[in-house]
């Protein structure tokens, strides 16, 4: 049988180093502890998106600490507490990405609770598949609309286009590493993010905490320092540069 464990095909998905076409999937982690249909949801959701199955709260935490996804599935009744505690830290962190908690725990109460907590949608348990998939359609298309474009004070960011206009409507072109790097920390505006934490959000494999600085360093070449603040002795978030 399928566990959490074996099911490592989103953020970090080693069949995109032999497919590079994959890296272009949307990078879904799903935290369910039930064997069978986390190991069903993992299997069904594979062909249009990047899965990380986990089972516990922790082992979502540690994911999320390691990588960046475009959407997350929660389960509410995990063995180490509810799950909602989980969407409760992440949105309290900064944390904008997509969520849709999907439970038994299908009452009018538990379904405001879900959302009032942060979820951005709420399917019960038992579902169809079909429910899903178009649920988390409409939640990425969602996000991605609002993330056409992000201000850092005078500055806006186009994700999209691999580019940042200054306050005069000038256009600078980044590469997509500069791009990621940007919108992560530009997507939690009230987090401070560590070297390490920036590393497996926005890099591969491979790359070292010094590769950190030195996008930063490039980030700030192309467009002005301010746009990325340091804190001393915890990393790096953005700031609010304005015209001079």
């Amino acid at each position: 049988m399928m566990t959490a464990s074996d099911t490592t095909t989103g953020a970090n998905d080693p069949v995109a180093l032999r497919d590079p076409a994959r890296l272009l999937l949307p990078a879904v982690l799903l935290i369910e502890d039930d064997p069978n249909l986390g190991a069903m949801t993992s299997e069904m959701l594979q062909p249009d998106y990047r899965v990380d199955w986990v089972e516990t709260q922790a082992a979502a935490r540690d994911r999320l600490r390691r990588a960046g996804y475009d959407a997350l599935i929660v389960d509410r009744r995990l063995p180490d507490g509810d799950g909602l505690d989980l969407v409760r830290t992440l949105r309290g962190g900064g944390m904008t990405v997509p969520v849709l908690v999907l439970t038994a725990l299908s009452g009018v109460d538990d379904i405001v609770t879900g959302l009032d907590s942060g979820a951005n949608d709420y399917l019960s348990k038992p579902f169809h598949f079909v429910e899903l998939e178009a649920r988390l359609r409409a939640l990425l298309r969602g996000f991605h609309a609002q993330s056409a474009s992000i201000s850092i004070g005078d500055w806006t960011l186009k994700p999209g286009s691999n580019a940042v206009e200054d306050p005069d409507g000038h256009s600078v072109a980044l590469t997509d590493a500069e791009t990621k790097l940007l919108t992560v920390i530009a997507g939690s505006p009230d987090h401070v993010f560590s070297r390490e934490e920036l590393l497996g959000r926005v890099f591969n494999e491979g790359a070292d905490m010094g590769t950190v600085d030195v996008y930063v360093s490039y980030v700030r070449g192309k467009t002005t320092r301010g746009i990325i603040d340091t804190v001393r002795g915890r990393g790096y978030r953005i700031g609010s540069p304005v015209a001079q």
